[in-house]
């Protein structure tokens, strides 16, 4: 018996089975992006991570991508997430100056126990940039520089303003400026990867494929 639930807004699996079950339909469809296609393992694992931030199947697969192995969550999603935090008393955001001049800042106001307000305010600059080896990069640091200091300023707000909201997450726009682990020093110390996680869950899924194999 299927112990998938639905709920208002989507099909939400109950059980590891059915977990597992509903993760290898997804990865079989074409609407899903690429990076989960084919990969019931990373589909699971990524609907894990969007049920601990709160985000529904679909929501996860669309809002979390997997960049250089490793889980990170698109900014606009953050956003959505801390303004939908109870604690959350407004989020602003702006770019003040002009040129080389310019600054990107992001402001949170978060309402604590005791009923204190605390502001959080943290910026990114065109010289943060240019120290980052951002300033000028091809792709979006080219075409949409404004949004993506946009972004870096939303990024350190967020995480210093509600850390136990994105579970310790970065934002996806950050992590695409982050270096491949190509290009890493040989002898550097890499976090956990999402696909080693998702191979114990691909070994999960074939064992119990060859189980169902044996009961046929």
């Amino acid at each position: 018996m299927s112990n998938i639930v639905q709920s208002r807004t989507s099909l939400v699996p109950t059980t590891l089975g059915e977990a597992m079950e509903f993760s290898k339909v997804l990865s079989q469809s074409a609407m899903i992006p690429r990076d989960y296609q084919g990969k019931p393992a990373n589909v699971l694992v990524a609907v894990q991570w969007g049920m601990e931030l709160g985000l529904a199947p679909m929501q996860a697969l669309q809002n979390i991508a997997v960049i250089n192995g490793k889980p990170s969550v698109y900014g606009d999603a953050l956003l959505a997430m801390v303004r939908a935090d109870t604690r959350c008393r407004g989020v602003k955001e702006r770019i003040e100056g002009k040129g080389d001049e310019r600054v990107a800042i992001c402001t949170i106001s978060r309402i604590h126990i005791d009923g204190e307000i605390e502001e959080i305010e943290r910026t990114f600059s065109v010289n943060d940039a240019k120290q980052a080896r951002l300033w000028g990069k091809q792709g979006p640091w080219s075409q949409y520089t404004e949004r993506m200091m946009q972004h870096r300023a939303r990024g350190n707000a967020i995480r210093d303003a509600f850390p136990d909201v994105i579970k310790g997450l970065i934002t996806a726009e950050e992590a695409q400026d982050f270096p491949s682990d190509a290009q890493k020093p040989v002898n550097a110390v890499q976090p956990p990867k999402l696909s080693e996680l998702g191979q114990k869950v691909q070994n999960a899924l074939d064992a119990v494929k060859n189980e169902e194999n044996g009961d046929a």
